[in-house]
């Protein structure tokens, strides 16, 4: 059967200011944005209909969002399922809950009512989250099943009225750094638009190397779902899009040496700089397809480390005794709950961004390990 002709609506002027206005703002909530693309384009593949799918990391997303929407290609508009409350009136007070000037700043911006305006323009869509905030209630009522197909049914009819799709497969922010489980609103999304594309890009907050998160941005290429291709296969599929495209930056990569560390071992801060360089240099050369952020794109110095060593003692993660690291245990003892893992051992939270990489690094690290840990470097 033919597929039936769909005319995208191609973005305006207005429609591309605004959408620059979120992005110019990008300062209050990151320290930087860094991009990173398949290629040798500086464009995101977005053919129409597509549905471009991203991991969610946290309610910064949203904002984020708009430095991709600059890499679109074609620009057409989009719709975005956002939740409910990040519409309302006073969202970024009740979200955010800051002091002093940032309060009111933030309390000026909700009674401007401008984010409601800004985001239903932009095509920002409140639905319901039934796996988490809805799920009780609407079970109770027997409308769990009926309130899923709505919201999925809603999207699928804005696509048919020419827009393009962001889309957060994994339906709720994951909590432990890496992804949840993947849901099957791709697959569904196939089974009603039959020439519906796919291409993927994959948000890494570093938020250990700078006050504010670091955001990085890679971008895949458009992929196809094959006719036959059953739920489970899809949702494996958009998995491997996803976890393939967490980037190495100095907070993960850091993050990861500090868990091989054995609680036991005293390790000077020269020999893991130095070991820090080593592991890296030999990633770049054993595996260049994998993307890094700019700050492992060249060697780092002692000196460059140090305001991370400064925090991560300041946040009681580690201690430096006679020029040697000590884990802590705050750094050790895993949480019993993944939830707001962020925030009660960011160590781990960033060391879980590498898990699509670990057989990679750690095929590695074996042959390097020996080197960090060595008996005349422990006490």
């Amino acid at each position: 059967m033919k597929p039936e002709k769909i005319n995208p609506i191609r973005a305006t002027l207005p429609y591309d200011f605004l959408i620059n206005l979120v992005y110019k703002s990008r300062g209050l909530i990151f320290h930087s944005i860094e991009e990173h693309f398949s290629d040798e384009r500086d464009t995101f593949a977005s053919p129409y209909p597509s549905a471009l799918i991203a991991n969610h990391v946290s309610e910064a997303d949203i904002s984020a969002l708009s430095a991709v929407y600059r890499r679109l290609s074609p620009r057409v508009k989009v719709i975005i399922p956002a939740r409910e409350d990040i519409l309302r009136n006073d969202f970024l007070q009740k979200e955010f809950r800051t002091k002093g000037i940032i309060k009111l700043l933030l309390t000026a911006i909700d009674k401007s009512h401008i984010i409601p305006f800004l985001l239903n323009y932009i095509g920002a869509h409140p639905i319901k989250r039934p796996f988490r905030d809805n799920a009780r209630d609407l079970m109770k009522k027997g409308e769990l099943r009926e309130t899923v197909e709505a919201e999925w049914s809603f999207l699928v009819s804005k696509i048919k009225d020419g827009r393009n799709l962001f889309m957060f497969p994994e339906g709720t922010y994951n909590h432990d750094g890496y992804l949840n489980q993947i849901r099957k609103g791709a697959y569904y999304l196939k089974s009603k638009i039959g020439n519906l594309q796919f291409n993927s890009f994959t948000f890494t907050y570093d938020s250990i190397s700078t006050d504010k998160s670091t955001l990085h941005i890679s971008y895949g290429n458009p992929f196809s779902l094959e006719e036959g291709m059953d739920a489970d296969t899809v949702t494996q599929l958009v998995e491997e899009k996803l976890g393939s495209g967490y980037v190495l930056t100095m907070g993960n990569l850091l993050s990861y040496v500090l868990f091989k560390l054995e609680s036991q071992v005293k390790t000077s801060t020269e020999k893991l700089n130095l070991v820090l360089n080593d592991f890296n240099d030999h990633i770049t050369k054993e595996y260049p397809g994998l993307k890094k952020g700019s700050s492992l794109r060249k060697n780092f110095s002692l000196q460059g480390l140090d305001p991370i060593f400064k925090k991560l003692i300041r946040e009681k993660y580690i201690d430096i005794k006679e020029d040697s690291i000590v884990l802590l245990d705050k750094l050790t003892i895993i949480p019993k709950s993944i939830h707001n893992l962020k925030k009660n051992n960011t160590i781990l939270y960033h060391k879980n961004q590498l898990n699509w990489h670990l057989n990679k690094l750690d095929s590695i690290w074996t042959g390097l390990e020996a080197k960090l840990i060595s008996t005349d470097l422990t006490s």
